[in-house]
């Protein structure tokens, strides 16, 4: 039962806190750029910003969840993005708005998704991996909330208004949730401990680090592609000469895809694991962009490589979470999740401008062809990690 109702809760302040600290952007922006006195594309330099900061405050985070527990470290993040929200609320300009930013990211990197996760593994042990599943299914709602919610509040309140009452939501429904509605637990390094004293091998610590290394690899090489075309993938599809209403259409339907995905995993429960899941994912990739590349954007090409990029990229993000799990007790997850924050957020703040820049200077035959070779990286940093979990 507590593993039920920390699910249930982590699942709508995640939503909650995704829709009012990053997604709201894709529906505010215009307004914004107009009253700030900048141009639409400086505007989404704003969720880069904090997406550095995130990767920049994550690893110290590894001690904070060892000492005083993922609820805890939730609940002050959710607090922290009440300022951040205001300060953007009260933007007169880039300085104060990019600020606005940096504070998001310092909140962020302590309440986006990675703390839940560590929150789940203290809750649930072994059982952790299912839950997170669980939980990530019921985010593939997010955008399908979040942009109708901040399109009907930016018409009532405009998107100040707006981003004054997301930021009362934060500190008083999330926080509070975070804090009082969760069950209480023990930080994992308390419950689980390492050893007698906290100490591992030689051998085991290289083994570790390697192991970090390789999944750092897999995930940040496939999250380069995944989140380089997330934003990118309706001009990807406008650079083939689709018209405009199927490049949106098109674009708009790999959120399904994804979403079928993570049921898919969730409703395999504990047939698989994180790096099976991971294999299987970063193995599609490679033959998703295959498919474009050699269709030259016909149709049937582009149907083909949604199916395949949406599996991948929604089975990818599942396996991101739990493959730690694999190699780890819950007493290193949290470590281990605390330092892939770093290169895993820098990848994702990167990617976007990166695709953006090489689709419009280039063409979509670089861009796909860039993106074929790191996603063959990734595929070969998860055939390393499965060869590893049967290693002695």
């Amino acid at each position: 039962m507590p593993v039920f109702r920390s699910v249930v809760i982590l699942s709508a302040t995640q939503i909650i806190a995704w829709a009012t600290m990053f997604m709201f952007v894709s529906v505010t922006a215009d307004g914004m750029a107009g009253d700030l006195g900048m141009k639409p594309s400086s505007i989404y330099l704003g969720p880069t910003v904090m997406l550095v900061g995130m990767a920049l405050c994550s690893p110290p985070l590894a001690s904070l969840y060892a000492h005083i527990g993922a609820r805890r470290v939730l609940s002050l993040g959710s607090a922290l993005a009440a300022p951040g929200l205001w300060l953007l609320a009260l933007a007169d300009g880039p300085p104060s708005y990019f600020a606005a930013w940096v504070v998001l990211g310092m909140a962020g990197a302590a309440t986006l998704t990675t703390s839940a996760h560590v929150f789940l593994t203290e809750i649930a042990g072994a059982g952790a991996r299912r839950a997170i599943a669980a939980q990530m299914l019921a985010m593939a709602l997010a955008p399908s909330i979040s942009w109708p919610v901040t399109v009907f509040c930016e018409g009532a309140l405009g998107w100040r208004g707006t981003f004054a009452l997301y930021g009362a939501v934060m500190l008083f429904v999330c926080a509070p949730l975070h804090f009082l509605a969760l069950p209480r637990s023990q930080p994992a390094a308390k419950t689980f401990p390492l050893s007698a004293t906290g100490k591992a091998e030689p051998a085991a610590a290289g083994r570790h680090w390697y192991i970090v290394a390789l999944i750092t690899a897999a995930v940040a090489l496939n999250g380069f592609v995944t989140w380089g075309f997330q934003l990118v993938v309706i001009d990807l599809f406008r650079s083939f000469a689709v018209p405009n209403y199927l490049a949106v259409g098109f674009g708009s339907a790999i959120g399904f895809i994804q979403l079928s995905a993570r049921l898919f995993d969730f409703l395999g429960g504990n047939r698989w694991d994180g790096v099976t899941t991971g294999l299987v994912a970063a193995a599609i990739m490679p033959l998703a962009l295959v498919v474009l590349i050699l269709g030259a954007g016909a149709t049937w090409s582009i149907v083909l490589f949604l199916v395949l990029y949406g599996l991948s990229s929604g089975a990818m993000s599942v396996s991101r979470a739990t493959m730690p799990l694999v190699f780890f007790s819950p007493a290193q997850y949290a470590a281990v999740m605390a330092r892939l924050g770093l290169p895993l957020n820098l990848a994702f703040a990167a990617a976007p401008p990166f695709f953006s820049f090489v689709l419009g200077e280039a063409g979509n035959g670089w861009a796909l062809s860039v993106a074929l070779f790191f996603s063959l990286g990734a595929l070969a940093s998860m055939i390393l990690l499965a060869r590893m979990r049967h290693a002695p």
